[in-house]
């Protein structure tokens, strides 16, 4: 069974466009940046929409509301 860790949650500061490269950044409203850390595209736009960090198998994973998908990530800031 996975053990699965709920590391943050919150919103993503201003307009989320989905999932791109290892370039792409998650900035949450609380002052916290996620960088994508995995080769991933998904297109998908929202607005301040609900996400959170969690912890599986020895790596984060960003979840965003109305996203089926996750992507890896890494703490930036």
């Amino acid at each position: 069974m996975d053990v699965v860790n709920v590391i943050s949650k919150g919103t993503i500061k201003g307009k989320f466009m989905g999932f791109k490269n290892s370039y792409t950044k998650f900035e949450f409203a609380d002052g916290q940046v996620w960088r994508q850390n995995e080769s991933k595209f998904l297109h998908h736009y929202a607005n301040s929409p609900e996400a959170q960090i969690i912890f599986k198998d020895d790596k984060y994973y960003l979840e965003v509301k109305g996203i089926s998908e996750t992507v890896e990530v890494r703490r930036i800031k």
